[in-house]
């Protein structure tokens, strides 16, 4: 019985390890696709009110089974966001935000460009910025998938409060 019992969470951890893996291969050519598509959306102008812009995208594979988001975000010159901050500072650290449809789930994290120190243990992120998350595609719903980034910007006089930003796009419409 004991045997048995062990050779099923065996076949068990096996199918959760081939069915992981599976889905987080993500071709290279997919991946220059998606690169493309970055860097060919366009970033919408800012101002001292509002000095970030969104724009987001969706790009699918050659065979539909997954799709990637593309967020750009755009600061005006002399601002910035935090991408960390500890827990001694009081500033507000951005989080990327994805809602997605039934049917689309998350491969791995949002990838991110690099960030810069700041100050105190603080990085920061400025100028034109791009986040993907790569998406596993079980079945295309009519469903809506919702992106954005909730964030703090600030420039070396004044910080404005938090605020959030979301762009509602339909994967259908992208293929």
């Amino acid at each position: 019985m004991k045997n048995k019992y062990l050779l099923f969470v065996f076949s068990l951890l096996i199918l959760s390890q081939i069915g992981r893996s599976q889905s987080s291969e993500i071709s290279e050519s997919f991946k220059k696709k998606v690169a493309e598509s970055a860097s060919k959306l366009k970033a919408f102008e800012c101002y001292d009110l509002d000095p970030l812009s969104l724009n987001a995208t969706i790009v699918w594979s050659e065979d539909k089974t997954q799709l990637a988001v593309i967020m750009k975000v755009n600061l005006l010159h002399g601002w910035h966001i935090y991408s960390y901050v500890p827990k001694t500072q009081p500033y507000i650290t951005s989080e990327l935000q994805l809602n997605l449809p039934e049917g689309i789930s998350k491969i791995e994290n949002w990838i991110k460009p690099l960030d810069e120190p700041y100050d105190d243990g603080v990085y920061i992120y400025h100028g034109e910025l791009v986040f993907v998350q790569y998406c596993q595609v079980n079945n295309i719903s009519d469903g809506v998938l919702t992106c954005g980034i909730y964030y703090q910007t600030c420039d070396l006089n004044k910080c404005y409060p938090p605020e959030e930003k979301k762009i509602n796009l339909n994967p259908k419409k992208f293929l």
